[in-house]
């Protein structure tokens, strides 16, 4: 349990987030983590279902909850006063959850209509996860927390519950308070309401490594799509490695403003593309530098590839500008100055760094991660991991018109 004090205002954020996520899943049940936050809403032995989100709204909160690769989390940001009831509410389906045949096909058509939503008819989604399945092959990271069509159509209510009893345990969460409390009130209200339940086996250890990759992989979609794009990456290391930060540092110099140099030299100077960018997408155990550029259907898909990798390759060639490590780094610090400004983003930022990272510390020391970074370590990163080798293309292209 981890108690952030923050008395500006009478407000205070619950967050409960478990060690679970599509990471903990297998080929032919995919999307079974986000299936169960799902049913996590459809009532408990003392809540009928949708109850919990009907009484945190009289209460004048709001609540939500999320499935990523890494973790599972719920949050309910409540005026102070409604504090131990958003506690007992966490507490309660974490000990007490009800599930039913009735509820599980219920929200199984939702999670399919969400699949089909976010990327069945979202060609850039499309070919994003045709991105990650080449990326990551042979990993959980290979598919999207909402899972697969067959495989979502598949799940059990047996499936769900031994899940949950995996999973769903004190010994497989953190409680984030995050308001206008005191650790004191905090730990005293928390054990009244989890102390009594009890823990879990512990879940399997799961160990997730990428196979050597043999080469540079590559794919198009062809698909009804407007706005063409390519979508790329380079093999990265997760979350907590030594290189993260100056990883970091090199997406806010590829991307971060008008000024970064993938918009300066793709979209404002050889007009080549409508954006540009990169972005360091990290999990737990491994992640990829992210290269885009959307474009119009005018252009040359090759042109585009060659111009987002000839960026690559500058960083690769030679140091960059002092004052443009710099610029980066001041806007990391910016970054994190901005996220204290909301309890909400405190709270996730903490969870995040106990549950992903593995050590809420890290939250706090966020902005010291890049003072001692040099123009040297920048270079020496972008040589290490952006090579041929750890380099992932999908092209979407628009589809062919069928002749008569």
């Amino acid at each position: 349990m981890i108690v952030y004090e923050d008395h500006t205002a009478p407000v205070v954020s619950v967050n409960v987030w478990y060690r679970v996520g599509s990471r903990n899943e297998l080929v032919g049940n995919r999307g079974l983590a986000h299936l169960m936050e799902h049913m996590m809403f459809k009532g408990s032995t003392n809540f009928g279902p949708d109850e919990h989100a009907q009484i945190i709204d009289r209460a004048g909160g709001v609540g939500n909850a999320f499935t990523s690769e890494d973790a599972t989390g719920y949050w309910d940001k409540v005026p102070l006063e409604k504090f131990e009831l958003a506690l007992e509410l966490e507490a309660e389906r974490m000990h007490n959850l009800v599930l039913t045949q009735e509820n599980l096909d219920s929200e199984r058509e939702v999670v399919k209509e969400e699949f089909r939503t976010r990327i069945e008819n979202d060609p850039i989604s499309a070919a994003f996860e045709t991105f990650r399945a080449l990326a990551f092959e042979g990993t959980p990271y290979a598919w999207a927390p909402v899972g697969t069509l067959d495989d979502i159509d598949g799940i059990t209510l047996s499936d769900l519950s031994n899940f949950y009893e995996t999973y769903y345990a004190p010994n497989n969460a953190v409680l984030v308070v995050a308001g206008d409390v005191t650790a004191e009130g905090v730990f005293e209200l928390a054990q009244d309401h989890f102390g009594a339940i009890p823990r879990a086996m512990a879940p399997p250890i799961l160990s997730v490594e990428l196979a050597e990759q043999a080469g540079f992989r590559e794919e198009t979609l062809e698909m009804a799509v407007q706005l063409p794009a390519v979508i790329g990456g380079y093999t990265i290391p997760g979350v907590g490695h030594e290189d993260l930060p100056a990883l970091e540092v090199i997406q806010f110099i590829l991307s971060a403003g008008e000024s970064s140099r993938m918009n300066r030299s793709l979209v404002r100077e050889q007009r080549l593309a409508v954006f540009a960018g990169g972005f360091a997408l990290t999990f737990k155990d491994l992640g990829s530098m992210l290269i885009v550029a959307f474009f119009t259907p005018d252009k040359d898909p090759t042109q585009i590839k060659d111009a987002l990798l000839g960026e690559i390759e500058r960083l690769r060639a030679a140091p960059v500008a002092q004052e443009e490590l710099q610029k980066a780094k001041n806007q990391l610090t910016a970054q994190y100055i901005f996220n204290l400004d909301s309890l909400s983003g405190v709270a996730d930022s903490i969870g995040e760094a106990e549950v992903v990272w593995g050590d809420y510390r890290l939250f706090l020391e966020a902005q010291e991660r890049y003072n001692d970074l040099s123009v040297a370590d920048i270079q020496d990163v972008a040589q290490r991991y952006f090579i041929d080798e750890g380099l992932t293309l999908v092209t979407l292209k628009p589809e062919q018109e069928t002749q008569p």
